[in-house]
């Protein structure tokens, strides 16, 4: 009788400590009322296991006495699992909301920064307007614009401006695309889409293309000291590759220069690439076989002849941006090609690459744009987002006038 009062009072202080135990961590504040209970539950089953081990061996027990024990024990373990099964769940709920806030504040970060970079896109697009644009820029008749054409390339005011084509997704600066911009005797700016509608009809686009050229040669040679792996990607007029007598001076010069090969591109818009005349696929032929290659511009539709783009050497493409996501994702157009089976919206880039052409966004001035482009898996990039044209000296340092060696031929 004195060994059961005795054990009762061991069970009773064990269990109000272990009860103690439980309320103090509760009220501590630093744990749950879960966490607290557990404590205090798993004191309790530690200091009845202790009892029963340090218990003295007595008369073996009756069966019922075993028996109701044994539930006792099996409530115990009952209890500590179902314990155990909170306090998982309980971690689990704490480390789903920490996610879900994780989750959310990162979703946020993301559109202030496409925000931002909108903006800046939006204002370094309004400067450029407004460098192209200067409210005192004068209106000039077709008469005045083509002297005015004349003089500046009689004068040597043909300009040499840049935009970079960067490499996805890093956006280190692949290619430069060179633009032609001349000034006239005020200092203002005069723009192709104001100087090629004049110079086309008087011959003076083959001039303003021979310049381009001496100007982009001379630039090339500059940069290949620098960095080998930077190409200039030169606008050529389909005028200029058809002028028989232009061509025959223009090709000896890049005959010359054909160690350049690699490092200038030319371009030709989709347009004037459709329409090329059998005289200016002939001349394409012979600065492909110089080692010269090929860009297509302002594509407004990716359903391109890739045989085609490959045997005259044809080696990038630009499409806008938004254009192409919306041709290849929503509309399902997919260029041409002599292969039966059905590709992804996300193969196509592969698909190029596999007649050695690179597909390049272009017009791209969105960080949105950005994201849908490099679930296509394309390797470039060109646009205000990237940089606007500038002159090439704010691009490339140090430099000299270049004097042209070919024949002028200014009406």
């Amino acid at each position: 009788m004195f060994n059961l009062a005795k054990n009762l009072l061991l069970i009773i202080a064990y269990s109000a400590l272990g009860v103690a135990i439980g309320a103090y961590a509760w009220n501590s504040g630093s744990y749950s009322i879960v966490i607290s209970s557990c404590l205090g539950g798993m004191f309790i089953l530690a200091s009845g296991l202790l009892h029963v081990a340090l218990s003295p061996k007595r008369a073996k027990l009756s069966k019922a006495e075993q028996e109701k024990i044994g539930r006792k024990f099996e409530e115990l373990k009952t209890i500590q699992a179902k314990q155990a099964d909170d306090l998982e769940k309980f971690k689990n709920e704490i480390y789903d909301e920490v996610r879900a806030r994780e989750e959310k504040i990162t979703n946020e970060l993301r559109e202030i920064a496409i925000g931002i970079s909108e903006f800046a896109s939006r204002m370094q697009k309004a400067q450029a307007q407004k460098i192209a644009n200067p409210n005192n820029a004068p209106r000039r008749s077709e008469r005045n614009l083509l002297q005015t054409v004349k003089d500046s390339i009689e004068a040597n005011r043909v300009e040499l401006h840049l935009q970079p084509i960067v490499s996805l997704p890093q956006r280190r600066i692949a290619f430069y695309e060179c633009y032609t911009r001349l000034r006239d005797n005020s200092g203002n700016l005069v723009l192709p889409g104001e100087f090629l509608r004049v110079a086309e009809h008087s011959g003076l686009v083959a001039e303003i293309d021979n310049m381009l050229l001496l100007k982009s040669v001379h630039l090339a040679r500059k940069m290949v000291k620098r960095d080998k792996r930077i190409s200039l990607f030169c606008n050529l007029s389909p005028t200029s590759l058809a002028d028989e007598s232009f061509f025959g001076q223009f090709i000896d010069f890049l005959r010359e220069n054909r160690d350049l090969s690699g490092s200038i591109i030319f371009e030709l818009t989709r347009d004037a690439f459709d329409r090329l005349s059998m005289t200016a696929e002939r001349n394409m032929g012979r600065l492909f076989d110089l080692g010269f290659r090929f860009s297509i511009d302002r594509c407004d539709s990716i359903d391109l002849d890739l045989r085609k783009l490959e045997r005259m050497g044809v080696r990038y493409v630009k499409i806008a941006g938004e254009r192409l996501v919306e041709q290849l994702v929503r509309e399902n157009v997919r260029p041409i090609t002599g292969l039966a089976r059905e590709f992804e919206a996300g193969d196509v880039a592969s698909l190029f690459a596999r007649y050695g052409v690179d597909l390049i966004a272009d017009r791209v001035e969105s960080e949105r744009t950005i994201v849908e482009i490099l679930e296509l898996d394309l390797g470039f990039a060109q646009g205000m987002l990237f940089g606007m044209p500038k002159p090439e000296m704010e691009y490339i340092q140090g430099g000299e006038q270049v004097q042209t060696p070919l024949r002028r031929h200014v009406a």
